[in-house]
């Protein structure tokens, strides 16, 4: 069942957009859009950089770091994670064999 398309209008760097996304996406729709432009505001604000294609080339390079230093703790801790369910397992095993000596 697919849901239904809805039409909103966001703003970046105050300029207005038109974009659908399906209904239940709405909201978060709207939170990337006010990140993006924060991110694009902070870069336009450092004064480093002029033009609205390359705050918005700078924004999204600054945004990509951060998510791939997230994806890499994410993997780390997913590592450490299945590291303790091992070595669960094997306390459980171990106590599961003494209690049968």
């Amino acid at each position: 069942m697919s849901s239904e398309k809805k039409s909103i209008k966001i703003s970046i760097m105050k300029q207005q957009y038109t974009v659908s996304c399906e209904e239940e996406a709405v909201e978060n729709l709207k939170s990337a859009a006010n990140y993006l432009d924060r991110q694009m505001q902070a870069v336009s604000e450092s004064g480093k950089v002029l033009g609205i294609d390359r705050c918005a080339i700078m924004a999204g390079l600054n945004i990509s770091n951060d998510l791939l230093q997230l994806q890499r703790k994410l993997e780390v801790h997913e590592s450490t994670i299945t590291r303790l369910r091992s070595l669960n397992e094997q306390l459980d095993k171990f106590v599961g064999d003494l209690k049968s000596t």
